[in-house]
C-alpha cells in the first residue's frame, strides 16, 4: 500500500509543478496508461489485472512467434480495467502492493480482517507509485516517499518508452530498472541536460534475439541521490519485491551525507583530478562486501554499508591478516585508495589520516635507526601492527620505546589509542599499517 503514498506524494507535486489539476483517475486515464500499456510493449507488468494479456508471451512477440495485439484490443482490457476499479474492491489484481479478498490464493498470508476504506484513488495511486520505484542489484526496488526525488524519476518514464519503440529486440516491463538506471545517470557528474537520454546505460545481450536492460548498483543509485539531494538527515525508502512472490524488506534510512563522505574524502586526500578520473571503478566497489540487503540488518544503510570487498582481510586479527604489499599495478593502487578512504570515512576524522601517516614514518625511522639489529627492530614493528586489540597495541610498544630516547611521540600515540573508541581501533590500526607499506614500498 505505500505505492499509494508515493503515488499521492507525486501527484501532488506533479500538479503543482505544472500547474495541472490531474485527478488520480486523470492521471492514470489521460498520462499513465496511454505511456505504460496503450502500446505493444508495456513498460511494466501488469500482474492479474485487466491490462494484461495472460496469451501473449513478450519474448514470443519480439522473435515473431505470436503477433502483437491490435490497439483495439488494447482499448477492450483498458476499459475493463477502469470498470473493475469503479466497482470492485481494492486487491492485488488491480492495486499494486495490496492483499487479496480470499484465502484460495498464494497471497493469502496479506488478508486483514480490519476494513479499509475503498478509495478508488488509492487503486489509481498504487499504480503511478509502484511505476516510481528504483529497481537495484539483489532484485531490490526502492520506493521514496519523497516528491523532488519522485519528479527526477518521472523524468525518466519518456526516455524508456522511446527506447522501447527505437529498438525492436527490447524486453519491456523494466520500468523499476530503468529507474535506477536512470537516475544514477541523471545524478552523475557527466549529465547533458541538452541530451538527457545520451549514455544512460548499454543493452545486455540475453539471447541472440533479446536485448535486456541492466540492473545497476545500489551504490551508484544512493551515491547520485546523495550528491544530488545534500540532506543532514536521513530518507526512508521502501524496499520491497514485487513478482510471482513477493519480498518485503521493510522501511530502511538512508544516511545520506555518510553515504557520499567517502567520496567527499577521497577528493580531498588524493585530488579532485585522480578522484574524476577514477570515480568510475572506486563507485564499483563501494558496498560489495555484502550486499544491500544484507547490510539492511543494521537498521539503517550508512558508512558501514559502503564497506568494499576484499578489506575485512586486512583488518588485524589474532591470526592469519592478510600482508600488505602495493605493487606497480595502477588498479591495485585504486582499490587500496578507496580501503584507505572508506576507513577513513568510518572513522570520520580526517585528521587520523595524517595521524596514521606520521606514526609510518615514525615506526620505518624507528627501523632504520638500528646498526646491527635492524630485523629485531622490523619484528618489533610487525608485532605492533599486527596487534588486533588497543591493549595489545599498547603492550607491543613498550619495547620499541625503550629503543627510543625520543620517547614522546609514542606516548602522545599511546593516550590517543587508549582514548579511542574501542570500535575504532581496528580500522585506525589498518589505516597505520597501509600507510606503512606504501612508505615501505
Amino acid at each position: 500500500m505505500y505505492t499509494t503514498t508515493a503515488g499521492r506524494t507525486f501527484l501532488n507535486a506533479y500538479n503543482k509543478k505544472f500547474a495541472k489539476e490531474y485527478t488520480a483517475r486523470t492521471f492514470f486515464e489521460e498520462v499513465f496508461v496511454p505511456l505504460f500499456f496503450d502500446h505493444p510493449k508495456y513498460m511494466m507488468t501488469a500482474g492479474n489485472s485487466p491490462l494484461e494479456n495472460p496469451k501473449l508471451s513478450w519474448d514470443d512477440m519480439i522473435k515473431g512467434k505470436k503477433p502483437f495485439e491490435t490497439p483495439e484490443h488494447r482499448q477492450e482490457r483498458i476499459k475493463k480495467m477502469i470498470h473493475k476499479v469503479e466497482t470492485e474492491k481494492a486487491e492485488a489484481s488491480i492495486a499494486i502492493g495490496y492483499g487479496v479478498l480470499n484465502d484460495s490464493v498464494a497471497t493469502a498470508s496479506q488478508m486483514s480482517n480490519i476494513e479499509f476504506p475503498d478509495s478508488k484513488d488509492d487503486i489509481y495511486l498504487s499504480w503511478i507509485g509502484a511505476g516510481l520505484g528504483i529497481g537495484v542489484t539483489g532484485g531490490i526496488t526502492i520506493l521514496f516517499d519523497y516528491a523532488p526525488l519522485l519528479l527526477d524519476v518521472f523524468d525518466g518514464w519518456q526516455y524508456y518508452r522511446e527506447y522501447l519503440e527505437k529498438t525492436p529486440s527490447m524486453k519491456g516491463n523494466q520500468i523499476n530498472t530503468w529507474n535506477g538506471n536512470w537516475i544514477a545517470h541523471r545524478y552523475g557528474r557527466y549529465f547533458d541536460e541538452t541530451d538527457p537520454a545520451y549514455g544512460v546505460c548499454s543493452l545486455e545481450k540475453t539471447t541472440e534475439e533479446l536485448l535486456n536492460l541492466p540492473t545497476v548498483m545500489w551504490t551508484k543509485v544512493l551515491l547520485g541521490i546523495a550528491l544530488k539531494h545534500s540532506m543532514t538527515e536521513m530518507l526512508v525508502g521502501y524496499l520491497y519485491n514485487i513478482g510471482q512472490t513477493n519480498t518485503t524488506i521493510g522501511f530502511i534510512p538512508f544516511r545520506l551525507e555518510e553515504i557520499y563522505r567517502p567520496n567527499l574524502f577521497y577528493e580531498r586526500i588524493f585530488g579532485t583530478s585522480d578522484f574524476s578520473k577514477n570515480i568510475h571503478q572506486i563507485e564499483k566497489l563501494y558496498g560489495t562486501a555484502f550486499g544491500l540487503k544484507a547490510a539492511c540488518q543494521y537498521g539503517s544503510i550508512g558508512v558501514r554499508a559502503m564497506e568494499p570487498k576484499g578489506l575485512k582481510d586486512f583488518l588485524p586479527k589474532k591470526e592469519d591478516t592478510k600482508k600488505i604489499g602495493y605493487k606497480n599495478d595502477e588498479e591495485q593502487k585504486i582499490t587500496f585508495n578507496t580501503y584507505l578512504i572508506w576507513i577513513l570515512a568510518m572513522l570520520n576524522n580526517e585528521k587520523l589520516w595524517g595521524i596514521s601517516r606520521e606514526t609510518a614514518e615514525l615506526l620505518l625511522k624507528y627501523e632504520a635507526g638500528a646498526k646491527s639489529a635492524r630485523t629485531d627492530r622490523k619484528n618489533k614493528v610487525n608485532k605492533l601492527l599486527e596487534s588486533a586489540t588497543e591493549k595489545q597495541f599498547l603492550l607491543n610498544m613498550i619495547p620499541i620505546i625503550e629503543d627510543e630516547q625520543e620517547k614522546e611521540p609514542y606516548e602522545n600515540l599511546g593516550k590517543m589509542v587508549h582514548a579511542m573508541p574501542r570500535d575504532n581501533f581496528s580500522y585506525f590500526n589498518t589505516l597505520i599499517r597501509f600507510q606503512y607499506a606504501l612508505l615501505n614500498k
